[in-house]
């Protein structure tokens, strides 16, 4: 596991943790395809310009139903997808078997367990005390260290892809095959009901407060939610991938975690809780009673990434579609348009290489290096590095493994000085710093003495 800043095809970061396959018990081939890496929005998504980040210290996005988020995340490119149930569920059972399950902002801006532990809050027309992204302390993380992924726990809702519930039963996209692009809506083809041993088919029956697995539809539809260690199955035998799906509890579970769930027509999945779930939220909190079209200031989402074997990586993602910048602030603006200037084909090689004081490169690998340098090098400066030439000489002529090095430590950097830029001038969270070893502590501490 690692963090590491994406760029999109606009330009703009995303700040992602990253996982191997084997990390996270999920598939290692999606559709005939190896998977290298699996890459999970470190926070809940944020919105520019109509599209989604993984930023901290922002207000997540809300009020967005299940297919406008499916529809977002694809939309960011090649491999971008909306975090899947399988997903979800993975981070959840790594939290669960390290002793790590998060906390977060279940008591309106602080834990109702821990209430010493705060995040930033604010105030949007819902009235509610949600808190910033990324802004809760370590053990709001799911490994409860700063590399971990924030705020599965309370704060808000978020959709989940690849699952959902028709009159009862379960059906999923098998594999994880949701984070590649399959077909979600209510009639693809795609959707599969999930089976016990003996090939029955699951159902769950919700009648008189009580919630059980069955292998025949329920004879009444109805709604109710129960503590998620206390879902019943004494009709069937629970199949493991039903646990690893996290729809029904490990064998020991006693979190206070809640189940919800309605088995009228097609519900689709929510997980985590928000602001005001107190125990009742939870990496294994679970909201299955929404349609798809269902829209709240308490429901947001996180998009998700896979990387190919062979892929190349992020540059993957870059393009030359000019930055999208309608909903940003000024400053922010100016910054953005400078560097997206520095992808668009219509600026030419003189523009790319003024100023530049060693010799040209002649191949494309080589003036791809020459822009990435220039870009670091630019943010060196905004950190406040005196020695840009001696930078720009390091950034481009270090080797490969050097730069696998670095990318560990810079990702950790640049979320610092994104949630110090974020609290004094609202997004200006561009000014990736990659000077200092700092943890993301110093995040909170710059929003404490804001």
């Amino acid at each position: 596991m690692r963090n590491e800043v994406i760029f999109d095809s606009r330009g703009i970061p995303d700040i992602m943790v990253v996982f191997t396959p084997d990390e996270l018990g999920l598939p290692a081939e999606i559709r005939g395809k190896a998977v290298k890496e699996y890459a999970i929005s470190k926070y809940p998504n944020t919105l520019i310009g109509g599209v989604p980040y993984s930023m901290p210290y922002q207000q997540p996005a809300v009020n967005i139903n299940h297919d406008e988020a499916i529809r977002l995340c694809e939309a960011k490119g090649h491999g971008w997808h909306l975090l899947t149930n399988d997903e979800w569920a993975a981070l959840a059972h790594q939290s669960r078997k390290n002793g790590t399950l998060p906390r977060g902002n279940t008591d309106c801006g602080k834990s109702h367990s821990h209430p010493e532990e705060t995040g930033t809050t604010y105030k949007d027309a819902s009235g509610s005390s949600k808190t910033l992204t990324g802004s809760g302390p370590e053990t709001w993380n799911h490994t409860h260290t700063a590399e971990g992924v924030a705020d599965m726990c309370g704060n808000i809702w978020e959709h989940v892809g690849g699952i959902r519930f028709m009159d009862g039963q379960v059906q999923v996209i098998p594999d994880n095959g949701a984070a590649a692009g399959a077909d979600q809506s209510r009639d693809s083809a795609e959707w599969t009901p999930l089976y016990t041993a003996d090939g029955d088919t699951i159902y769950y029956n919700v009648e008189d407060g009580e919630i059980n697995l069955q292998p025949v539809a329920p004879d009444g539809k109805d709604y109710d939610g129960v503590e998620f260690k206390n879902l019943s199955a004494e009709a069937i035998d629970v199949p493991e991938k039903l646990i690893e799906l996290g729809l029904y509890p490990a064998p020991g579970y006693e979190g206070t975690d809640y189940f919800w769930l309605d088995t009228d027509g097609e519900r689709i999945v929510l997980r985590g809780g928000h602001w005001n779930s107190g125990a009742h939220a939870g990496v294994f909190s679970f909201n299955g009673h929404n349609s798809r079209a269902f829209v709240s200031w308490s429901v947001g989402f996180r998009s998700a990434l896979i990387r190919y074997s062979g892929d190349s990586g992020s540059l993957d993602n870059l393009d030359d579609k000019p930055t999208d910048l309608s909903d940003a602030p000024q400053e922010v603006k100016d910054a953005i348009k400078a560097n997206a200037r520095k992808l668009e084909h219509k600026e030419t090689m003189t523009d790319i290489t003024k100023d530049w004081p060693f010799p040209l490169p002649d191949t494309l690998p080589g003036m791809i290096r020459l822009m990435l340098a220039k870009v670091l090098t630019e943010i060196y400066t905004a950190a406040g590095g005196q020695d840009a030439l001696s930078f720009q000489s390091l950034a481009y002529n270090a080797s490969e493994a050097e730069i696998k090095v670095a990318i560990p430590i810079a990702s950790q950097l640049a979320q610092i000085n994104i949630a110090a830029e974020a609290m004094r001038r609202g997004m200006e969270q561009l000014k990736l710093a990659t000077t200092t070893s700092l943890t993301l502590t110093l995040g909170k501490e710059a929003a404490d003495h804001e």
